[in-house]
């Protein structure tokens, strides 16, 4: 790989790293710090999917016409940093409120819904068509070491006081910024043709992308009950860890280390079943593992090590047959559609999804308020179970190969060698 690319990795890894110091401590904040119900954490949850269905489809349309997308990603990298100094002000101010968290989570989920538009689409202007497929293999198993790693001081952090891990992340953000500013690759400026075209028929160009694909068309449904049951889990697990699993909050973080473990199995696993099985297929196997995946979080208990441990696989399996899911499914779009609308579908299929996540925290929330916690984990684990009836239709296009298009020669297509764009059309919590 390029050295334009070892940097864009180096930034991206370094951004993992801080950034689930954040993701760890805000729960653990508010939890711990503000009390926080599992009404609220539920909310946390879903302020930081709502930016994605409300702003989703106005942030692609204007991606795709942005000249510069390495300054873009600079600038989301530093309005992040921002945000997290602001959070920490408050924090030593002593101001710090659910409300503030909540907007710190939407800033940064709102930043999310702009990085992961350009994400794909600068990446394959560094890299080329022929090795993206090995190329974000590579990234994910980057990001998910640094996690990992991330993860595994993020408790620890914390206990030094609630301020630590907010500046870790601060700091990692203006590391990425500095990589990705030392970036050369040229970039292709944007197709001017577009910009004749109304507004309205370019918010509809993603999902013209994607009812044009059978196999996105089927899968779609699958993908938000699934990221329904996200929510729901996302927004009980640390008063489940924490209050339920009497799990000590210097603990909480190292939890997080088997899902960085899964992380990282699961994008060499992507590598390996990659030369073997075609992006629809390596898509479908990480997705039915993932769904299979989530039992194993309510059935944690007994003495607190074991809880602890019990409770991190049940968060690390579904993470681990997610990243095969997400290297499948990346490679499948990034292939078969168009770089002109490369964002715009990415975007229409993560509004479908966060829509599904934004739903799922806020019922999972106030199910788990009135009902209980567990009882709730139990519930969403019967929705995964359902929600595996709708694969039926994606079963089907792929025997009736639809989507028989050559894209797993493309996916193992050595470096170098260079691979038709465009195809028969063209990264979710």
């Amino acid at each position: 790989m390029t050295r334009d690319f070892r940097l864009f990795q180096g930034g991206q890894v370094a951004s993992a790293f801080g950034s689930v110091f954040t993701v760890i401590a805000v729960p653990l904040v508010a939890v711990q710090y503000l009390g926080a119900s599992p009404a609220e954490t539920g909310f946390l949850v879903a302020a930081g999917s709502l930016p994605l269905p409300l702003l989703g489809l106005f942030i692609s349309s204007l991606v795709d016409r942005l000249r510069s997308r390495r300054r873009v990603l600079i600038a989301c990298d530093l309005t992040v940093a921002v945000a997290l100094g602001l959070t920490i002000v408050s924090m030593l101010t002593g101001r710090l409120s659910i409300w503030a968290l909540g907007a710190l989570v939407f800033v940064i989920g709102t930043v999310g819904v702009m990085v992961e538009t350009l994400y794909l689409v600068y990446l394959k202007t560094i890299v080329g068509t022929g090795d993206i497929v090995k190329a974000r293999a590579r990234l994910n198993r980057g990001e998910y070491v640094g996690g990992t790693l991330g993860r595994a001081l993020a408790g620890p952090a914390a206990a030094l006081g609630p301020v630590v891990p907010f500046l870790v992340d601060t700091v990692s953000r203006l590391i990425s910024a500095g990589t990705t500013a030392l970036i050369r690759t040229p970039e292709r400026p944007a197709q001017q043709a577009r910009q004749e075209r109304s507004f309205a028929h370019e918010l509809g160009a993603g999902f013209r992308s994607l009812w044009g694909q059978p196999f996105l068309r089927a899968l779609v449904p699958f993908l938000v009950g699934q990221q329904l049951v996200m929510g729901m889990t996302l927004a009980l697990i640390a008063p489940y860890v924490l209050k339920v699993l009497h799990v000590p909050a210097q603990w909480y973080g190292l939890l997080f280390v088997l899902l960085g473990v899964a992380g990282v199995t699961g994008t060499f696993l992507s590598e390996l079943l990659s030369r073997r099985l075609n992006t629809e297929r390596l898509t479908m196997v990480g997705l039915i593992g993932g769904a299979i995946g989530t039992v194993a979080l309510p059935l944690a208990g007994g003495p607190v090590l074991v809880a602890a441990i019990t409770a991190g696989l049940g968060i690390g399996l579904p993470y681990l047959f997610g990243a095969i899911a997400n290297v499948g499914l990346l490679g499948f779009v990034t292939i078969r559609i168009p770089e002109e609308v490369l964002g715009r579908l990415s975007v229409s299929v993560q509004l479908l999804t966060a829509a599904g996540a934004f739903a799922g925290a806020l019922v999972g929330g106030a199910l788990g308020q009135q009902a209980g916690i567990v009882p709730t984990l139990w519930v969403a684990c019967g929705v995964s179970a359902v929600s595996m009836l709708l694969l039926l239709p994606v079963l089907r296009v792929m025997r009736a190969g639809d989507e028989r298009a050559p894209d797993h020669a493309h996916a193992a297509a050595p470096a170098g060698v260079p691979v038709a764009e465009g195809g028969d059309a063209e990264r979710p919590a």
